[in-house]
């Protein structure tokens, strides 16, 4: 009978242990060194930039050129030890659309999605790079798969655009443009421009019934119910609306006033006054001479 040795038996635990250490310490150095790379290149990225919008992936403001592209080697030396490290796309994805290239955060943020399809962030960000590369009916199918989350009000301007568009387009129909102005209806319930705009379709189609509904919607609103749009597309559309309703002897212009009154009151930074100064701007541009609308308009110089 074969006595077993002790030590050999221990030699041979041993040896696999180490064996196990290693392979761990192969496995984990890649994984460690890509979480360092973006550490570092995400904290370059917050000294760097200047955040435009704070619920949603935009250009930001380049206050620190070099630092910006310190971050990206770093974020882009984080892929190459991990590919599929979704916080260094994502991180990727605000730099290169803040370094105006939109092209390349699209091709990060696709991959990003493909690697983990269930994280709704990535949906809503993706729709975010589709918004700022124009393509409007992709930014809100991809808005839609993240559940809209936080974009509301940029879902609401591509809804708007794409109502537009096929008002323009010959093989569609009015049924189509009154669809998306429905569902950006949904989205920002006080669009003043979505409500004239049914009011004047459902007008046109003798649709009495809903005439009187937008009617009641438009009239209950009060002025300070109406908040300002922290997009400059609904901001702009927000003027045509105040215009018209004023043109068409819907509302009085003290309403108007009153409006835009309670808006002022709402600019609290850079963002909120170039909304504000954005609705003004549509405004003056019908009402060249108005004396209330240029002075609005000089309290933001």
């Amino acid at each position: 009978m074969v006595r077993e040795n002790p030590l050999l038996k221990r030699a041979l635990l041993i040896g696999v242990l180490l064996a196990l250490f290693g392979v761990t310490v192969c496995w984990l150095r890649p994984c460690a060194l890509a979480l360092a790379h973006v550490e570092l290149g995400g904290r370059a990225l917050d000294a760097a930039l200047a955040p435009v919008f704070a619920d949603r992936l935009a250009p930001a403001q380049v206050v620190d050129g070099a630092l910006l592209q310190e971050g990206m080697a770093h974020l882009q030396k984080a892929l190459l030890w991990d590919p599929d490290d979704v916080q260094a796309r994502r991180l990727l994805a605000r730099g290169y659309l803040s370094q105006g290239t939109p092209e390349a955060a699209l091709a990060v943020l696709q991959e990003a999605v493909c690697i983990r399809p269930e994280a709704l962030a990535l949906h809503l960000e993706l729709g975010d790079v589709y918004d700022a590369l124009g393509q409007s009916k992709l930014a809100l199918e991809a808005y839609e798969k993240g559940r809209i989350g936080s974009r509301s009000l940029p879902a609401a301007a591509n809804c708007l655009k794409l109502a537009e568009a096929n008002l323009q387009h010959p093989d569609y129909g009015g049924e189509k443009t009154i669809t998306f102005w429905y569902r950006a209806l949904d989205l920002d319930p006080t669009n003043l421009y979505v409500l004239t705009r049914l009011y004047d379709v459902h007008l046109a189609l003798g649709d009495q019934a809903q005439v009187a509904q937008y009617a009641e919607s438009l009239q209950a609103l009060e002025p300070c119910e109406v908040s300002l749009p922290l997009d400059t597309r609904l901001a702009a559309y927000q003027g045509e609306a105040l215009v018209s309703l004023v043109e068409s002897g819907f509302w009085e212009r003290d309403e108007v006033d009153a409006l835009l009154a309670c808006q002022q009151a709402q600019v609290t930074d850079t963002l909120s006054a170039l909304m504000f100064e954005e609705t003004l701007r549509v405004m003056l541009a019908q009402w060249p001479e108005d004396a209330a609308l240029l002075s609005l308009a000089g309290t933001l110089e």
